[in-house]
């Protein structure tokens, strides 16, 4: 006897990394804009309120809320829209620190625009929103760190090598955030959805 032939993934199963990318501004929808506009405008006042500052520098706010919010919510490159867009706003903003063409990039619009790796994460619950967080505070560290090894290793003191000094600043204000972001992002989820019903984002 012959087995019984699988049954096709769904169509939404199959393409589920194509959806979690949204890749296609066209099909983004009005809506989607209006919350990527929010989310930009959201980070920019969340970001110039410091909850407090860190010894080695660095200070702590919600400003990675609204953009990890649209990458979980509304997928990858949106998420990535958002990102750079504030990262390039927040160069023009008091306390920006610009010391090399190339260090104002890794530190703004491509530390930003990498939070947008949260989106990769099929958030469900708050285990996997969490873990969007941990994702996109990783992906955003990367570059950081790459900037405080390259530009700024002179100011790592004499007996600290400059990569661990790296790792130390930027852990030290980014840790703080990423917790008051899982906090926070999983019950806005929620109640985002519920004001929502309608419009899901993400499949």
């Amino acid at each position: 006897m012959s087995a019984h032939p699988t049954p096709p993934a769904p169509a939404h199963a199959m393409h589920r990394g194509a959806f979690r990318l949204n890749r296609h501004p066209g099909s983004w929808g009005v809506q989607a804009y209006a919350e990527m506009g929010v989310a930009v405008a959201l980070a920019v006042v969340l970001g110039q309120v410091r909850l407090f500052a860190m010894p080695q520098g660095g200070s702590v706010s919600l400003e990675l809320l609204p953009i990890v919010f649209i990458a979980v919510r509304r997928g990858v490159v949106p998420g990535f829209v958002v990102g750079v867009v504030y990262g390039l706003l927040q160069l023009a903003l008091p306390g920006a620190f610009v010391f090399h063409p190339v260090q104002a990039l890794l530190d703004y619009p491509l530390a930003f625009g990498a939070l947008a790796a949260g989106g990769l994460v099929a958030v469900t619950g708050w285990r996997s929103c969490a873990a969007a967080v941990v994702v996109a505070c990783a992906a955003r560290f990367v570059f950081h760190f790459l900037s405080g090894l390259i530009f700024f290793a002179e100011y790592a003191p004499g007996w600290e090598a400059p990569w661990l000094y790296s790792i130390t600043y930027n852990a030290l204000y980014l840790l703080p955030e990423a917790a008051l972001t899982v906090v926070l992002l999983w019950p806005l989820l929620k109640a985002y959805d519920a004001a929502f019903p309608t419009e899901r984002g993400l499949p």
